[in-house]
Order: C-alpha cells, then structure tokens, then sequence
C-alpha cells in the first residue's frame, strides 16, 4: 500500500473518531496534568536545582508512565 494511501485512511479515521469522541465535557487529560503538576510543584518548589529535577521528574515521568 502506497504511503499517501496510508495517510489518507488514517486522518479519515482520526477524523471519524474525533467527530464520534470528541473533547471530553469534563475532566479534559491535558487540564488534569496541569493542575497535578501545579500542585507537585507548590508542594515541592523551593529555590534549589535538585527540586527542580525531582519535579521533572515526577510530571514529566508521570506523563510517560500514562502514554
């Protein structure tokens, strides 16, 4: 199968699926992981690089362990 063919079933798909799914009402992932890391942060930040590392860590860690 040719690549542009590839391509085109797979954005009518993605297509499809966002116009069944959509954006969650509530709750939207991207809005979660905002507010998880603002609050690891206010929970952690103090003026020292180590700090800074372990909440990269953990959000950034986190984000991956999720996908």
């Amino acid at each position: 199968m040719r690549a542009d063919r590839v391509f085109a079933y797979g954005a009518t798909a993605g297509l499809i699926g966002d116009r069944i799914l959509g954006d969650p009402r509530r709750g939207h992932p991207v809005a979660a992981f905002g507010r998880a890391a603002a609050a690891v942060e206010r929970a952690l930040w103090r003026d020292d690089r180590g700090r800074g590392v372990i909440h990269t860590l953990l959000c950034a860690g986190g984000a991956a362990a999720v996908g």
